[in-house]
Order: structure tokens, then C-alpha cells, then sequence
């Protein structure tokens, strides 16, 4: 049995489609014995709040430092679930430069937003024709991002439809020493269980660290991981990959340090 003690994939209410506090969030992880969870709302062109100029209303995600680092218990990290935005693997809002920004010229309100994140998982929701894209094109794709430096986790990458090359992705995230995600919330389709195994398969061949998430959109489902640990359990994934077993082991895989 996996002992998991890091939700690095939550939503709240900022996100628009979820159902949770941050606080009711922290709440049901302390009741579930987890050691942190990170906030890692939607940064997106199609789902991110507008402000009344059309840009992207980051200030609940600015003002991060209004919030206890701790609540309930719980370790409270600043994350961000932001989209892939093209077949060239950029991120939402990287082509926006405002100037809104005294000293930060020349900085895009993505990077803004990334490099004050603790936890950064770029995923594919939508963008024009991602329907459309080879199994190449989307492998290349996650490449890409992953070698954005400051994307550490690479989120529901086994959505149905959107083929990639396994071994690829598996091994650039392992030379980068980045992270693929398992998110439970993907069991809820055959097809992402299927694919999901399989990438988990390749992960384990080539040494690449995954994540185990919830994707929680309602505090209900927080530190929700029973279908991806009974998949993990039943081909025998060795626990040594799992990066969000602790906060420390998160923390050495990614090099990062939470204070």
C-alpha cells in the first residue's frame, strides 16, 4: 500500500466549475491525515476570470501571501493547473506582456504568474484543432512544456484522444527531472484507465517520477487516489517513483525548498 501525503492537484471556487473553499479544501485533507495539498487553480484563455481590459484576473492567485502557509494542519502550497495553448507546447497568457507591471518590463503575465508558484502542472483542456494533432505533434508538444522551467508536472496527460508517444514523453520528463501525472479523476473513463496504465508501465521502465493527484473540483474529493494506487499496486510500480509521497521527497525530485 502507497502512503501518499501530498494532493498536488486541487481546485477551488477561483476555477469557476469548482465547489470548495481553500479552507474547506485543507479541512477534509487534515481529516484524511495528508500533509499538504497545493492550490493549483485554473490559468487558462477559456476558463480564467477577466478583468474589464480582457486580461486574465490574477489577483486572488497574487495574493497568495494572505493565507496562512499552514491551515488545519495542512501544508498550503501556491500552485497553478495552466494550459497548453498550441502544438508548440507555449502556456497560456505567455504572449501577453502588459504594462501594468513597474520594473517587469518585458515579462508576460504567464512567467508573472509561474515563477511566484510553488506547484506548476501544465495540461491540454482545449485550444484550436487540439483535436486534430498526430501522436508526434503531441508528443512534441509535452516535450515542450516539459522543458519549460518552470512546469513541474505534466497533468492528465491520458486523456482519450490525444495519443502521444509514451516512451518519449517518459524519458524527456526523466532527463529533465520533471513529473507525469496519474490523476484518479481520469479513471472515471476506460479509455484515460487504459492509457493511464500504460504510461505508468513506461514510467516505471525508464525511472520517471510520477505524481498521484486527485484533481479534487469539490473538497469531497480531496486526497481521492484509491483507483490510480490500486492500478499502480496492481503492475507493481515501485514506490520509490512516486515524487509526492512527502513534501520533502516532492521537494528533492524538483530541487525546490518549501519554507
Amino acid at each position: 500500500m502507497y502512503s501518499i501525503q501530498l494532493d498536488l492537484h486541487t481546485h477551488t471556487i477561483y476555477s469557476g466549475h469548482a465547489f470548495s473553499t481553500i479552507g474547506e479544501n485543507a479541512a477534509e485533507a487534515a481529516r484524511k491525515g495528508l500533509e499538504a495539498i497545493a492550490m493549483t487553480d485554473h490559468f487558462s484563455p477559456f476558463m480564467t476570470p477577466r478583468r474589464a481590459d480582457g486580461s486574465p484576473d490574477m489577483g486572488p492567485m497574487m495574493n497568495f501571501e494572505a493565507l496562512p502557509k499552514t491551515i488545519n494542519g495542512v501544508r498550503v502550497l501556491s500552485g497553478v493547473e495552466i494550459d497548453i495553448v498550441d502544438f508548440e507546447g507555449h502556456l497560456a497568457f505567455c504572449d501577453c506582456f502588459p504594462n501594468n507591471f513597474p520594473g517587469e518590463g518585458g515579462v508576460s503575465i504567464g512567467e508573472r504568474l509561474l515563477r511566484s508558484r510553488d506547484v506548476v502542472i501544465a495540461s491540454i483542456h482545449m485550444f484550436p484543432g487540439f483535436r486534430d494533432g498526430s501522436a508526434a505533434q503531441n508528443t512534441d508538444l509535452y516535450i515542450a512544456a516539459l522543458q519549460n522551467p518552470y512546469v513541474d508536472i505534466i497533468g492528465h496527460p491520458c486523456r482519450p484522444g490525444l495519443p502521444f508517444d509514451h516512451t518519449a514523453v517518459a524519458r524527456a520528463a526523466k532527463q529533465l527531472g520533471k513529473c507525469l501525472e496519474i490523476n484518479d479523476h481520469s479513471f472515471d473513463m476506460p479509455e484515460s484507465t487504459d492509457n493511464c496504465r500504460a504510461l505508468a508501465i513506461k514510467c516505471a521502465e525508464e525511472g520517471t517520477h510520477i505524481v498521484v493527484s486527485s484533481d479534487a473540483h469539490s473538497a469531497w474529493f480531496v486526497g481521492e487516489f484509491s483507483r490510480a494506487a490500486k492500478m499502480l499496486e496492481e503492475i507493481h510500480f515501485p514506490q520509490e517513483l512516486i515524487a509526492n509521497e512527502s513534501l520533502d521527497k516532492f521537494a528533492g525530485v524538483r530541487g525546490k525548498c518549501f519554507k
